[in-house]
């Protein structure tokens, strides 16, 4: 049965791919083909058999997926939607205060009825109430498909939003919203045991990251994690540590197996069925340990990958340990045809492969396998962290080897225990959460002093290639096997290009520019390219002192492109969907040029944007700032530095969010001088902005708008759009078509490229 396993999950990973669905009428076709080729019972037949019904699975979900997500014509209009609180609300402070709970909810009617077809959305609610799971609820909301940010080199929760089956996404505020009855018994009774469980963590009396980790380790709640101290753990790489995924379910059955078998040693005798007992509490115990974490995608793959292993051992089967581990990945992508495209799938069966290939060729006494297995793990995770993350902890291979069985051993068990105290009433629950944060309260100090002298050398960005991370790979295979000192040299030799530093990438001809406009939603952030020079315009939004587009969208890209240094890096104005990232900025790239409009803070060797000022680049290109001109009080907007390139083969203009007034300024001014080929339009195409008289100066061949997905402030405006679609027709969304990328080379046609178009998949 492998070759069909093996054709399953080959099948079903494969449509997960697909960039469109064919039709419904293949399935019959597939269900045919496969039913022959069980028949055949040849191994070729039997992938081809398994390889056709995994496709089937594929198929039948991925429409079933796109038939209940949110209309179109439904998108941005109230909504009244009644249902249950379906997860454990994430509770969180906005950067003004406001209180935000998210959290999932299962639909039972939605009006008005043409919209009907979402069951379960994703919502934050900025209401006044302390929402409980189970409860029954009604919201007035607008909904918008579950969307992402589309960029190279960075991660777009669209995947997620797939693989957990969310049809839609919307927020409510207060007043929109009420009870309808209280929580029902059963329904979410393991998320309301959760939330109280949490909520008596927070009350502890021990410092926050050590509160936080606690939640996070005992019922999944990673609320109380901010971005810093998330940061922090990155650095140390043991972020992984905080989510509750096959590592925690592992040791959590490991002990409850060990103390299955103490029960056989001290009551011998009970007949076969007794031998069964450690098995079965490993399993009985990673199943509540994983409804204590919500049932995520982490811990059911690996509750299933231990049900397989469990499970076939009860019944006698003799398979090999990779026979059974084919197994749980068919039997995981049969459950959720679309968990393969997350990270932590491949991250997971990766772990245990490893561990299965270490194994098979080193059997040392228990300190040396302990040793031996933790280094080899940690040689693993270069090139796999390399792939998926861009880059890997230095420290982490020692911070692990601490934290792996001081959480693993110590504060897991301990909290746990103290977790049943609390629902059980007993009175040793005080001093099992001591026990459980003592540990915790003596490493996080020496974590944060450690990051606080210089975090850089901490963690090495990598952006590898598919054959390089395949090289690696095959090194760190040759590193295992029990062979002479020189074939392991050579495999850590296999793995050394993952640590060299890294130059550009794609070193382009220096009269060749090239523009990204990046998609970093209601914001703004473009790079542009020419030879060894890289200029970066603005920084999208998100939260200065946390996450923000910077560290989430722009630098992964510009790590993905080898950039080490910025040329020149430009600011238009403060507003925090254009600035929120310059400290991230500037403290991961040095800039030789800083420019910025306004009154920015944080940018102090930068300068002032001055009308008149131009540099060229050695390939010719000649940049400009247009304005502002030394005006003092003007409004943020209409400060924005307005930058002109010409490429050569081009003129583009760059306006930040200049409004109607100062386009007329500026065209009584420049004139013919504000003639461009492409144009960047003003504010994310806002109704202030894009007047007649600015379109009609400029007369540009294509216009971008960078601009949010069903976004709050109805960028762009309708008038605003059909204005820029009646002086050129092609008109670029980042919103719709992802990140944008246009060539300028003299003496050929302009090339643009939208990177939702080039990595386009189904459920995108």
């Amino acid at each position: 049965m492998r070759s069909w396993m093996t054709g399953l999950v080959t099948g079903v990973l494969g449509v997960g791919w697909w960039p469109q669905l064919p039709v419904l009428w293949w399935c019959p076709v597939l269900l045919l083909s496969s039913g022959i080729g069980l028949l055949c019972r040849r191994p070729v037949a039997l992938l081809g058999s398994g390889l056709s019904l995994g496709m089937l699975l594929g198929l039948l979900h991925g429409h079933g997926l796109l038939e209940r997500r949110l209309q179109e014509e439904c998108v941005g209009r109230m909504l009244i939607i009644e249902g249950t609180i379906a997860s454990l609300p994430r509770r969180t402070v906005m950067a003004d205060g406001t209180p935000r709970q998210r959290f999932e909810f299962a639909l039972k009617t939605l009006g008005p009825r043409q919209c009907a077809g979402p069951g379960r959305v994703l919502l934050s609610y900025y209401g006044p109430d302390t929402l409980i799971p189970g409860e029954y609820w009604w919201f007035a909301v607008k909904l918008k498909k579950p969307w992402g940010l589309a960029n190279p080199g960075s991660y777009n929760i669209q995947a997620w939003f797939a693989q957990t089956g969310i049809d839609a996404v919307g927020s409510v505020s207060g007043g929109r919203a009420g009870r309808i009855t209280g929580a029902d018994k059963l329904a979410g009774l393991h998320h309301r045991l959760r939330q109280s469980i949490s909520e008596r963590i927070d009350r502890l009396p021990f410092e926050r990251d050590v509160r936080a980790v606690l939640r996070a380790v005992s019922v999944a709640d990673k609320s109380g994690i901010d971005s810093q101290f998330w940061s922090l753990l990155q650095l140390l790489g043991i972020n992984h540590l905080m989510v509750i995924s096959g590592l925690h379910i592992g040791l959590v059955a490991g002990g409850a197996y060990l103390l299955g078998g103490l029960a056989l040693r001290l009551r011998p005798g009970g007949g076969q069925r007794q031998f069964a007992l450690p098995g079965l509490a490993a399993l009985a115990l990673a199943t509540a340990y994983t409804a204590l974490a919500g049932f995520s995608l982490p811990t059911l793959r690996a509750l299933y990958m231990l049900g397989c292993f469990v499970l076939a051992g009860l019944a006698g089967r003799r398979g090999s340990a990779p026979a059974r581990l084919l197994l749980a990945a068919a039997a995981i992508l049969a459950l959720n045809p679309l968990a393969g495209l997350g990270s932590g799938f491949w991250l997971s069966f990766s772990a245990v492969s490893a561990l299965l290939w270490f194994g098979q060729w080193h059997r040392p006494s228990l300190a040396a396998r302990v040793a031996g297995t933790h280094l080899f793990m940690s040689l693993v995770m270069l090139p796999v962290g390399s792939w998926w993350f861009g880059g890997a902890s230095l420290v982490s291979a020692p911070a692990n080897f601490v934290m792996i069985p001081l959480i693993g051993f110590a504060v897991v068990p301990a909290a746990l225990l103290a977790a049943l105290c609390f629902l059980l009433g007993w009175p040793l629950e005080g001093m099992l959460w001591q026990l459980a944060a003592w540990p915790l309260q003596q490493v996080l100090p020496w974590a944060r002093a450690l990051s606080e002298g210089g975090q850089a050398w901490m963690y090495h960005p990598v952006d590898a290639g598919p054959l390089e991370v395949a090289v690696a790979l095959a090194g760190v295979a040759l590193c295992a096997l029990p062979a002479a000192g020189r074939w392991r040299f050579l495999g850590l030799l296999m793995c050394l290009p993952l640590l060299l530093p890294q130059g550009q990438k794609e070193r382009l001809p220096a009269a060749h520019t090239r523009v990204t406009v990046l998609d970093v939603g209601q914001g703004t952030a473009a790079v542009i390219e020419a030879g060894d020079r890289v200029l970066l315009y603005d920084t999208g939004g998100g939260d200065p002192a946390g996450a923000n587009m910077a560290r989430s969208v722009i630098l992964p890209y510009l790590r993905s492109r080898g950039v080490r240094r910025l040329d020149t890096f430009v600011v238009s104005h403060p507003d925090l969907d254009h600035a929120a990232g310059t400290g991230s900025i500037l403290r991961a790239l040095p800039a030789t040029r800083q420019r910025f409009g306004g009154k920015l803070r944080h940018m102090p060797r930068g300068r002032p944007c001055v009308a008149g000022e131009a540099w060229r680049w050695p390939g010719g290109q000649v940049f400009q700032f247009l304005s502002p001109a030394r005006e003092q009080g003007l409004p943020s907007n209409d400060g924005s530095c307005v930058l002109a390139l010409d490429t050569g083969g081009g003129r583009l203009l760059f306006t930040g969010d200049i409004e109607a007034d100062r386009e007329r300024e500026l065209v009584r001014y420049w004139g013919r001088g504000l003639g461009a080929d492409w144009l960047f339009a003003a504010h994310h195409g806002s109704k202030t902005s894009s007047s007649y008289s600015f379109l009609k100066t400029a007369a540009p061949d294509r216009i971008v708008i960078s601009h949010g997905y069903a976004n709050r402030f109805g960028h762009p405006h309708p008038q605003v759009l059909s204005r820029l679609q009646g002086v050129t027709p092609e008109v670029y969304s980042t919103a719709a078509l992802g990140a944008l990328r246009f060539d300028f080379v003299p003496g050929q046609p302009l090339k643009v490229e939208a990177y939702r178009a080039r990595v386009r998949r189904y459920w995108m």
